[in-house]
């Protein structure tokens, strides 16, 4: 009998040993945290930065260039401390394009999983779906309750580049405030020289397309033609598009003097043709009225220079020179 109550004496101290050594283990070996999975920190790293509005829908139909004009100018920012800041640029009313309606939201986001973010006090659905931030939310316009979705991709995403030929084969055409009108030059004969159509002088396809055209009243025509166009461009004329980009994009857009052709099953896939007015300086030179940095040199009969000056995006003068032959 007392051997009996021996054995289970024993058996109850080896019992007791072997789940106390489990429980040291399981202290030692504590359950790794979820905020550190890989999963989390390869979201998070994603997250984290700058992400600029590229594409606004509402109801599945892109918003309109004129509210995209100003939607475009969005941001969000998520920083490491887990904050982070969405700024909405909007139009003001019915009754006038200023871009003076800034909506921001701001708070503390959670990463909870792969791709899965959650927001304290926001009420809007919020995805991150490949290389894109997508928000989801409910919008009211002229009393009818609607959907607007808005994408966001990274600020350093390449899709955001200018076109690498674009400082070579196209000439900002926007109006300025400066004022070149007041002129006492009679330039009749000048214009009876320079009336009618002229081309460039160039070897690459849809460069060599490019057109100037002095008409009567003080007209001037510039047509001007690239082989490709960017997301960059899309945005310059407010043109809201999925990303990443279509394979067929089809759009005309006018804005101020330029109107622009966007079509990929087209040869040259961006045209852009302005009207503007010319006002002849002296015998040799023309320039553009409001429009800066533009100058024309009659070089002779035949023969017209456009001297192109602007300032490039790390704040440098930069000057390109073009020939054009009268055709």
């Amino acid at each position: 009998m007392v051997r009996i109550k021996t054995c289970k004496a024993l058996l109850f101290m080896l019992l007791t040993l072997a789940f106390l050594s489990c429980n040291s283990d399981d202290d030692a070996n504590p359950n790794p945290n979820p905020e550190n999975s890989e999963e989390i920190r390869a979201t998070k790293e994603k997250l984290v930065g700058e992400w600029q509005l590229v594409s606004s829908t509402i109801d599945n139909k892109n918003a309109s260039p004129e509210e995209f004009e100003c939607l475009k100018n969005s941001t969000a920012t998520f920083n490491q401390d887990d904050t982070y800041e969405l700024t909405f640029i909007k139009l003001g009313s019915n009754s006038t394009t200023l871009c003076n309606r800034t909506v921001t939201q701001s708070g503390t986001y959670t990463v909870i999983g792969l791709n899965r973010v959650t927001f304290f006090n926001f009420d809007s659905e919020i995805e991150l779906i490949d290389d894109t931030l997508q928000i989801t939310s409910k919008v009211t316009n002229d009393n009818e309750e609607q959907e607007q979705v808005d994408i966001f991709i990274r600020s350093d995403n390449s899709e955001l580049e200018e076109n690498p030929d674009e400082e070579t084969d196209n000439v900002e055409t926007d109006e300025t405030d400066e004022d070149n009108g007041d002129n006492t030059f009679d330039g009749t004969a000048v214009i009876q020289k320079i009336l009618g159509k002229w081309q460039i002088d160039s070897n690459q396809e849809c460069l060599q397309e490019n057109t100037i055209e002095f008409k009567p009243q003080s007209v001037f025509e510039f047509i001007q033609h690239k082989e490709t166009f960017t997301r960059r461009d899309l945005l310059n004329y407010n043109v809201s598009v999925s990303y990443p980009l279509p394979e067929s994009i089809n759009a005309t857009i006018f804005k101020g003097n330029d109107m622009v052709v966007f079509d990929t099953s087209a040869a040259c896939q961006f045209i852009k043709t302005s009207t503007l007015e010319y006002i002849v300086k002296d015998e040799k030179t023309i320039v553009l009225k409001n429009i800066s940095g533009v100058q024309l040199l009659l070089e002779d009969d035949t023969t017209i220079k456009l001297i192109y000056t602007f300032t490039d995006s790390d704040n440098n003068e930069q000057v390109r020179e073009f020939i054009y032959n009268k055709l």
